[in-house]
């Protein structure tokens, strides 16, 4: 059996491309181990970051698509029905995801 300590431990790896190698705690450590190139042994961002996804994610792409106002009023409005909506890009995906499923989901299907 695999455990916890198998797959996670304090290895040398580059925090980017050329660096020194840096004692660091990483996971995986048997793929890593299996597959020892030059990227297994880098640092691992989130998704997002490597996708350009946080920069999207900020407020200001979403400031020209809602403002301030209109997140404070639908936010409250929603939250009645039982949804919390923090952000600009939740309230945009949250417009699409009704428009597209109806109010409170009531377009799907099971």
């Amino acid at each position: 059996n695999t455990v916890r300590s198998d797959c996670i431990g304090t290895r040398p790896i580059r925090l980017y491309h050329g660096g020194d190698l840096q004692d660091r705690e990483t996971g995986k450590l048997i793929l890593r181990e299996a597959y020892d190139t030059v990227s297994s042994w880098r640092r691992k961002d989130p998704i997002e970051v490597g996708s350009g996804a946080t920069v999207i994610g900020m407020d200001p792409f979403w400031s020209g698509r809602v403002s301030d106002e209109e997140l404070e009023v639908e936010a409250e409005s929603l939250a009645k029905r039982g949804y919390v909506v923090r952000t600009k890009e939740y309230l945009v995906n949250f417009r699409i995801w009704e428009r597209t499923f109806g109010v409170d989901g009531a377009n799907l299907t099971s």
